[in-house]
Parts: structure tokens; sequence; C-alpha cells
């Protein structure tokens, strides 16, 4: 037993080292080019006010939009138990006072996973003739985004936010190894 273990542990270490460099580079590579719309994973909020790692995405996404890489902007997120807001709404506030207009704007306020949020961005872009997107999450995020925006038919590129509050090593690493297990779920399971 002791033989095949070790052999089996040292793939698993391998795959974990494999998948958590090819985090690393995609949250490494900044993939902006001009798109039809930018899609803005939520995160957390507080009654309409963005959580720091949110904002850190949010203004990454606009600065994006006022630099012209593309016309709309797409916030994604529903809300927990007991929230008055949404995710995407809580989007939409923190640009509308950032002065991006209105008619910009788009919301997806379903989704409560990153799958849900990306499945039901797909259909919004669908529905609106949108072909293709940047899509702004955490670095740690843009494997699985790009990974789950091919399985979706959507054509995209991520920009990781860069002004992210998850910084120091340690999170960083806690992070990546959530990721790891995450995006092995996602391949094997879809979910």
């Amino acid at each position: 037993m002791r033989r095949l273990g070790q052999p089996v542990l040292a793939g698993v270490l391998l795959y974990v080292l494999i998948i958590a460099a090819r985090i690393g580079y995609a949250g490494a590579t900044d993939g902006r080019r001009k798109s039809d719309v930018i899609v803005v994973l939520g995160a957390a909020q507080f009654n309409g006010r963005p959580s720091p790692v949110y904002q850190a995405r949010l203004d990454h996404a606009i600065d994006l939009y006022r630099q012209g890489y593309a016309p709309l902007l797409l916030f994604t997120g529903g809300k927990r138990p007991g929230d008055t807001y949404t995710e995407a709404s809580a989007g939409r506030l923190y640009a509308l006072r950032k002065g991006v207009p209105d008619s910009a704007i788009m919301e997806e306020r379903q989704g409560r996973t990153t799958s849900q949020s990306m499945r039901s961005a797909a259909s919004i872009l669908r529905q609106n003739h949108l072909r293709t997107a940047l899509l702004v999450s955490d670095p740690f995020h843009a494997l699985r985004l790009a990974r789950m925006a091919k399985d979706l038919h959507i054509d995209a590129r991520v920009s990781p936010a860069r002004n992210t509050r998850i910084q120091s090593f340690s999170l960083r690493a806690r992070y990546t190894m959530r990721e790891v297990s995450v995006y092995t779920a996602y391949r094997l399971f879809g979910e």
C-alpha cells in the first residue's frame, strides 16, 4: 500500500503545483482588448456599499470603460438572505457615483456563485447580441473565468483587478489553494 501511496501522493502534489502555477500565470496576464462589454464579477457588499475587494474590481472595470475598452458594463451577483441590495445593484450605484451613465450599465442579479453569474451573464450577452467580453475579477479567478467563458461559448478575455486587497503572501497562498480545489471541482463537476 505504501508503494502505491507515494506515487499517488506525488501525482496529487504535482497536479496542485501545476494548477497553482497556471492560476498565478493567468492572474498575472492582462488580456484587455476592445470588447462589446466589460463583465464584473460580484463580491461582498454591505447595504449597497462594495466591500474593498469588490471596490477594487469596480474601479478596474470603470478604468477600462473610461479608456474605451467597451461601451457597456455588466455587473453580476445576487444577494444573500437578509441583504437589501444585490451585488450587481451595489456595483451599479458605485459606478453611477463615479460618473458612469446609467445607459452604459447592465445587471445580472441572480447569480450567487461565479458559475451561476457566468451562466446568467452568457444569457444576457446572447440576448443583447454582445459577442466579446472583458471579464474582471481578482487575479486568482482568472484561470477559472477564462475556462467558464470558453465552456459557455463567450469570446472573452480576463483583465484581473490589480489593486485587489488580497496582497499579502499568506492571503494570496490561501486564495490560490482554495482556487485549486474550486477549479478542480469545476472541471470535474461543472460547478
